[in-house]
């Protein structure tokens, strides 16, 4: 059975890595299709209606949690709904957006007395975002064939490459390591930074221009 959030199906896949189990297979690739997600810092899979609170520490930007922003429904500061005209969304892919006129206002703690001045941004409640996000994938298509998939081919790719390298466990050299714990060897991709990571790196940097850094 297909997930909402797997970013490939297994016609994609060469044969060699067809051959095992339905069911099995059909795990791996959602299990993939996460580890590419959270390699990228959101979630991929097309989401209509998401509604989030953001903590905002004032002045021309505010920064949604998600990202890959398709369109912003509404935004509602303090209880108050805000006018289309007053914000933009100016990077879809990193989920930011900019006030125009009206600066966003700060959330979060307040120093004590006349003169108040801000402490610690926070999510208070206060800024609400509705937008719609992410990508038609291939896993939403099985699932309702009216949908039309749009996920990037970088991405799908990408998918591809973690889940031949999770079934063929045959790492390319200098982009895995591995450790012995007791009698058990095991083996992992090393990130760039010397840390594990699930993807090869050949999946990395095809996801490159889809990362989200702050």
């Amino acid at each position: 059975m297909a997930s909402p959030v797997d970013l490939l199906v297994p016609e994609q896949l060469p044969a060699s890595a067809r051959r095992m189990e339905a069911a099995r297979l059909g795990l791996i690739i959602t299990a993939a299709s996460e580890a590419v997600a959270t390699y990228c810092g959101y979630p991929l899979h097309r989401r209509l209606g998401v509604v989030e609170t953001v903590a905002c520490n004032g002045g021309t930007y505010l920064w949604l949690r998600g990202a890959a922003v398709r369109q912003v429904t509404r935004v509602e500061v303090r209880g108050v709904e805000r006018a289309a005209g007053t914000y933009a969304l100016e990077s879809p892919g990193q989920g930011r957006l900019v006030a125009r006129g009206v600066p966003w206002p700060f959330t979060g703690t307040w120093s004590q007395g006349v003169s108040s001045t801000p402490l610690e941004c926070s999510d208070t409640g206060e800024v609400l975002v509705e937008y719609d996000a992410g990508w038609v994938t291939p896993g939403q298509h099985v699932l309702d064939g009216a949908l039309v998939v749009d996920l990037p081919a970088s991405i799908q790719l990408a998918a591809v490459e973690v889940v031949v390298a999770t079934v063929s466990r045959d790492g390319k050299p200098g982009d895995t390591a591995s450790e012995s714990i007791g009698d058990t060897s095991m083996s992992y991709f090393a990130g760039e930074d010397g840390g594990r990571t699930a993807l090869p790196s050949t999946a990395r940097q095809l996801l490159a221009a889809y990362r989200r850094r702050r």
